[in-house]
């Protein structure tokens, strides 16, 4: 009898050990944050080293080394440990590789990858901001208390532009870093040149966070003046030369739809 009773609850313990292996996610790296954009647009997250993908929906946890991905209409938001936010505009990913954050101490540090699209990054509580290195292929920024808007075309190409605050942006990963502040742009082109200027106006709403369109692509540096040559962007609008300058780029924070 207490051969069989024993025999039993081994059985039991293997097959509760298997109910919880099936149930522990296939992406078992640290939560860093959560999804807050109230309304579902499409935005999936594939896991680390795994092809299969989930719908992210609001409140939706995001991982470590997750890739975040929005389809031609989709966007997102997410807001991470600290309450850093990053808005993903349509036809963009993004890929988490770390952030953690100490609430007790308010120190910490984080890494985010911006492969292609429109993104607008809003920093959150931590005080060592300036552990957070955001990369893309042709650009690494360093933050200093800090409101982005963030673009990166299909060829590298990176544009950045201060809200508030400041980012020091280095080319291609070498070089000395240059520091834009409030109302400054830098765009490090594909060939690694740099280019700085005032920044436009940019647009308020994470649905409106998308790719200007070029007609032209500069390939140089054009003496690093900062001139953006002859090409002009399409549906960018008109520099506000009034007194109120750039307000409509979202100063009331992020807006979590």
């Amino acid at each position: 009898m207490k051969h069989t009773m024993k025999n039993a609850l081994i059985t039991c313990h293997l097959v509760v050990a298997a109910l919880a292996c099936i149930a522990m996610p296939a992406w078992a790296e640290p939560r860093i944050g959560e999804v807050v954009q109230r309304e579902y647009k499409g935005a999936v997250a594939e896991p680390n080293g795994s092809p299969a993908s989930r719908a992210i929906l609001f409140k939706d946890d995001v991982f470590a080394l997750d890739t975040v991905k929005t389809g031609a209409t989709g966007t997102t938001a997410l807001e991470f440990l600290d309450q850093t936010t990053v808005e993903v505009g349509a036809g963009a990913q993004l890929r988490l590789d770390d952030f953690v954050y100490d609430p007790n101490t308010t120190e910490g540090a984080g890494q985010l990858s911006f492969a292609v699209g429109a993104f607008r990054y809003v920093g959150g509580k931590m005080t060592t901001e300036q552990n957070i290195r955001l990369h893309t292929p042709t650009a690494t920024m360093v933050i200093r208390g800090t409101e982005l808007v963030i673009y990166v075309w299909p060829d590298g190409r990176t544009e950045v532009n201060v809200i508030s605050g400041a980012v020091e942006v280095s080319a291609c990963a070498g070089g000395a870093g240059k520091m834009a502040m409030t109302g400054m742009q830098i765009t490090v082109l594909p060939n690694c040149s740099t280019q700085v200027a005032a920044a436009p106006v940019l647009p308020a709403g994470v649905a409106a966070l998308s790719l200007p369109t070029r007609e032209a692509k500069d390939t140089s540096d054009e003496g690093g003046t900062g001139r953006r040559g002859e090409g002009k962007d399409s549906n960018r609008p008109e520099r506000d030369s009034s007194p109120k300058g750039r307000g409509s780029s979202g100063s009331n924070g992020p807006s979590h739809l």
